[in-house]
């Protein structure tokens, strides 16, 4: 539960570079954003964004979300691309995974729904698709101790 409270936190910490060993709480936190079934789930939502983009075309836009559709049609290639790399089952740094919910979730910042955001989508994928393939993943081992 605490981990849940504090996961904005410490993605926070894990964008800047704090390292992931540095605590179980980060550690777990590393482990849960690089698993597969998260990823996938990513790439799913990356993947619906095209589709959605696609769809709507020529229909008025009845949305609480708002996406610019231009932008995203623009550049699903690279979406796309981002959405494959998420689902391979290679290694990537968790710091990948928290830049890819931000442009998926960051209505103000996000390119794929502000187009004055100050960035293109590609640019935001290509920052994304780099910090996934930051060094080394961690290799991440618990070691619990019962009390």
């Amino acid at each position: 539960m605490r981990l849940w409270l504090t996961r904005g936190r410490l993605d926070q910490e894990i964008v800047t570079g704090h390292p992931w060993n540095s605590g179980a709480a980060t550690a777990l936190r590393a482990h849960q954003l690089s698993d597969l079934r998260t990823r996938r789930r990513l790439a799913r939502n990356f993947r619906g964004i095209v589709a959605y983009a696609d769809r709507v075309e020529g229909r008025p836009l009845f949305s609480a979300v708002v996406i610019d559709r231009a932008a995203v049609r623009a550049d699903r290639e690279a979406i796309l691309g981002l959405a494959e790399r998420l689902e391979a089952e290679d290694p990537v740094n968790p710091r990948g995974i928290v830049l890819a919910r931000r442009l998926l979730t960051d209505g103000i910042d996000s390119p794929l729904y502000n187009h004055r955001c100050g960035r293109t989508v590609v640019a935001a994928v290509w920052e994304i698709s780099d910090a996934l393939g930051d060094d080394d993943p961690p290799t991440i081992v618990f070691d619990f101790v019962t009390c």
